[in-house]
């Protein structure tokens, strides 16, 4: 049998492709042709619905999906994947996979892999990036000085700050917030972490004070930097009560998903100064509208869904991700299966492979 593995778009690596390459019962299929996926944002809406035409049309013929779209994220919901008969595996070259309606994948019986901790050192820096442009005023004395074409230090509205003997709240404590805390912890910063899966003993081994309550998390934090998957648990997380909760000299980092926070409340608290700042790489909506409330926050630093791209993460994590699918059209259970509770079926409904 010969497998047809579909990419939306170019965010899969090279060597990740030659991984499917090398695989003789493979066949690569792509949304565009070779000379037409180099990403431009000038197009993107253009090349966004020919690439869902593209797919619509693919679906009922394809074996395994690379769930990232032309913006970064597909939507893999109940409907899609109704019409995905043949469909086997989805691989996300990335850890999140809250596009992805992983009940419906697993009653089909579905595989769904992913490429966990391959982004964690990038992630990692860009926070601390976020944190230090904040504190350290980075961000708003460039502003200025591309603006005004001069700079001075009475430009800045105040005296930056040291992150060095800070409390950090890390809301996660997965691969990304475990590489927060560890960097965070070398530049003197105190560390409080919130996860319901951190064992006491593992919380002491990493050397941060566990947190039961959010709450009690956030009012004593300088800094709370969100690493937690968006579920519908953990939708709106923090919402109106945990800004105001917040000490008002505190800092709110989110590389995560912009779900976790109620953008309107979290807009309200910035502009009432219950918060002194936010650093956003990710926001609800994405990408923000143009003339969108947060564009006009001086003490917001925002980049555009960015903390996890660089070239090395890219290979990783498309690597990763491409095996975990190999070994799921082979019939091989996947070291980085998301829906573990899946195998059962999928065995059941594919047993020529397994």
């Amino acid at each position: 049998m010969r497998y047809r593995v579909y990419v939306p778009t170019t965010l899969l690596s090279r060597e990740a492709e030659e991984r499917f390459v090398a695989a003789e019962d493979v066949e690569l299929v792509f949304a565009l042709p070779e000379d037409e996926r180099t990403y431009s944002s000038a197009r993107a809406a253009e090349r966004s619905v020919r690439v869902a035409e593209a797919l619509a049309e693919a679906l009922p013929t394809i074996d395994a999906l690379c769930a990232v779209g032309v913006n970064k994220q597909l939507v893999v919901d109940a409907k899609l994947l109704a019409r995905a008969r043949r469909l086997r595996v989805i691989f996300v070259p990335g850890s999140g996979t809250d596009t992805i309606d992983l009940d419906a994948a697993t009653a089909r019986g579905i595989a769904v892999v992913n490429a966990p901790g391959a982004n964690a050192p990038a992630v990692a820096e860009h926070t601390l990036g976020l944190m230090l442009a904040l504190t350290r005023k980075i961000a708003v004395a460039d502003r200025t000085a591309h603006i005004r074409r001069a700079l001075a230090s009475s430009d800045l509205s105040g005296l930056p700050e040291l992150l060095r003997d800070k409390t950090l709240l890390v809301v996660g404590m997965g691969f990304i917030g475990r590489e927060v805390t560890r960097i965070c912890q070398a530049l003197g910063v105190t560390v409080a972490a919130i996860d319901p899966r951190l064992d006491p003993v593992e919380a002491e081994q990493l050397r941060v004070h566990q947190v039961i309550r959010l709450a009690d998390g956030l009012a004593s934090a300088d800094v709370v930097s969100l690493h937690a998957p968006l579920t519908p648990a953990t939708r709106h997380l923090i919402g109106w009560e945990e800004l105001v909760s917040m000490r008002r000299s505190a800092l709110l980092i989110n590389t995560a998903r912009g779900g976790l926070v109620d953008t309107e409340a979290m807009v309200n608290a910035l502009q009432t100064d219950e918060i002194a700042g936010a650093g956003l790489d990710v926001t609800d909506p994405e990408p923000l509208p143009e003339g969108h409330p947060l564009f006009a926050c001086g003490s917001v630093v925002l980049t555009p869904h960015a903390a996890g791209s660089s070239a090395r993460v890219r290979t990783r994590a498309s690597v990763i991700a491409a095996e975990g699918a190999l070994q799921a059209l082979h019939g091989e259970r996947p070291s980085n299966l998301v829906n573990s509770q899946v195998w059962d079926r999928f065995c059941a409904r594919f047993r020529s492979v397994g």
